[in-house]
């Protein structure tokens, strides 16, 4: 049985952080799923022009 959310809702979800860089977690898993931190400045490949 799964719990039913409403919007507004406040939980303590599992949070496991995966990967850590220069001390900010870049990669966590939140109820088995994961998140990747996309830092703005961060460069994603391709030409530079």
């Amino acid at each position: 049985m799964t719990r039913q959310f409403t919007i507004n809702d406040r939980y303590r979800p599992i949070v496991t952080i995966k990967k850590i860089k220069k001390d900010i977690p870049t990669v966590i898993e939140v109820s088995g799923r994961r998140y990747v931190h996309d830092n703005a400045d961060s460069y994603k490949g391709g030409k530079r022009k």
